[in-house]
């Protein structure tokens, strides 16, 4: 019996512990309320806006031409410059979302540090459990700016 205890004893300090836990934030309040990461929604904002202003400004164009061969030719210029505009607008905007995640993720890391957390998750990720650090995450996102 002793050699039995012994031996789970031993078993007991091989194992990995895994006591620090796990935390998780609220992934969409963080970005609602991490002020660099609405002022990039709104750069993307106006980009997407800039792109609005052309098309309608070329439906005007549109609109007043009268001979089909222009409206053909006006047709395929816009149609190549929006393929331009929207490659330029897709790297814009992957850049600038990018530049947030990056940013969460560098803070939410430090936190699972300092508190000794084994993983930070999304919250829709977790049923039960765990340590919410939405809060702590977006103060010292905010308090980085």
């Amino acid at each position: 019996m002793k050699k039995l205890l012994s031996l789970l004893i031993l078993m007991s300090f091989a194992l990995p512990s895994f006591a620090g836990g796990v935390g998780y934030v609220n992934y969409g309040k963080v970005v609602a309320e991490y002020r660099f990461a609405q002022t990039t929604m709104r750069e993307i904002q106006t980009k997407a806006k800039e792109i609005d202003k052309y098309l309608e400004q070329k439906e005007d164009e549109f609109s007043k031409l009268e001979s089909p061969v222009q409206k053909k030719k006006l047709e395929a210029t816009v149609r190549n410059e929006m393929k331009t505009k929207e490659a330029a607008f897709n790297d814009f905007r992957n850049q600038k979302e990018d530049a947030v995640y990056n940013k969460i993720h560098a803070v939410s890391e430090k936190i699972r540090l300092e508190k000794g957390l084994d993983a930070v998750l999304d919250a829709r990720s977790v049923f039960s459990g765990g340590v919410d650090i939405t809060d702590e995450l977006i103060k010292k996102l905010n308090s980085s700016n």
